[in-house]
This record gives C-alpha cells, structure tokens and sequence, in this order.
C-alpha cells in the first residue's frame, strides 16, 4: 500500500513538474518575440500553476500519459507557430533525456525498474518522481504528435502549411476522441514503457 501511494504521489508532482517544463519555455519565447504585450500578460507567464491541466493531471496519475494546459498565444505570425511547436517537442525531449541519464548512469537503474530496498523513504520517492519524469515526458512527446490544433504539431503545421492546420481544426474533435482512447487503454504507456526499458 505505501508504495502505491509513494507511486501516485511521484507521478502527481512528476506530471506538475513536466507540463511546467513543457509550457514555460513556449511562454518565455512567445513573449521575448512579442515585446509589446501588455505588462499583465507578462508577468501571467511566471504563475506556473496556470500550465498544469487537471484533467492531464488525472491522465499522468493513472496512465502516465497527459497533456499540459497551453499559455493563451495569439499568433499572428507562421514563424512564431514554428518556433513554439519546436519548443515544446525540444523541452519534453530534453527533459526525457535528462531523467533517462541520470536514471541510467547515477543511480544505477536497470530495464527491470527495480528499486534497491536498501535505500531511504526520501531516496525512493526521488527515485519514482525521476522515473514518471521520464515516463510522462517521453508520453506527453507522442502525445503531441497528434494532430490536434494546440499540440505542438498542430503549433508546427500553422507555421509550415496553415491550410492542413485549418484542416486539423475540423477533425479536432474526432483526433481528441482517439487521443483519449489510447491514454485510457495504455497503449502509450506500454509504448513508452517499452522506450525506457530498452534505453536503461
């Protein structure tokens, strides 16, 4: 019982901690390139809390794999989209490969996943929280290959080919449908799991 607990508690903060990751930077950047937003906008972005969606908090519990909740952008520009789509894949990437590497080569942590039960309480719980890190990241990347209007791909598609974005707002819905079927049967977890496994 208390490792499920350690569990849900190191995915909750692991799923803050990516989406926090994930946003801010889009935020930062889309900001440094629009300078003449007013001061209120600015200093929205720092109020970190705003980037974690609760029903992708939900999905990170359960399924290890969400989505954040994006900064409100209004893009008026192609290279902007680009920039930001790029952004948000290039932060999850990153973040996943940090975890990954300090999983592999600081603590020592096989493709089993196996916890040394010589460690302390506090150990074990940095321990989870650094392996959902990695799980979720690595998720929430797939994740936003779909095709949806306020995923990264969909921030790409607006800055490369803005009539196939206009045509990803149609089926917005449907992909969102899809999307939420494949967190809920775990076929991104099994998928991400399968990653970890064979880079550890």
């Amino acid at each position: 019982m208390t490792i499920q607990l350690i569990r849900l508690l190191a995915s909750i903060i692991a799923g803050g901690i990516v989406m926090i990751i994930h946003e801010f930077p889009k935020a930062l950047i889309y900001n440094l390139m629009n300078p003449n937003q007013e001061k209120n906008r600015k200093r929205n972005i720092y109020k970190l809390h705003h980037y974690i969606d609760p029903i992708g908090m939900i999905l990170c519990a359960t399924n290890q794999a969400g989505f954040s909740k994006p900064y409100m952008y209004r893009i008026k520009d192609k290279k902007t989209n680009l920039i930001l789509g790029i952004t948000g894949f290039i932060s999850l990437l990153i973040t996943f490969a940090i975890s990954i590497s300090v999983l592999k080569f600081g603590i020592g942590m096989g493709s089993n996943f196996a916890y040394s039960e010589s460690i302390s309480m506090v150990q074990l719980i940095l321990q989870c929280i650094l392996v959902y890190i990695a799980l979720i990241s690595l998720s929430m990347t797939i994740v936003n290959l779909f095709p949806i209007s306020t995923f990264d791909i969909g921030l790409i598609l607006a800055g490369t080919n803005p009539k196939q974005f206009y045509n990803i707002i149609r089926y917005d819905y449907f992909v969102k449908m899809i999307l939420l079927l494949v967190v809920l049967f775990q076929l991104l977890t099994s998928l991400s799991t399968f990653i970890m496994s064979a880079l550890l």
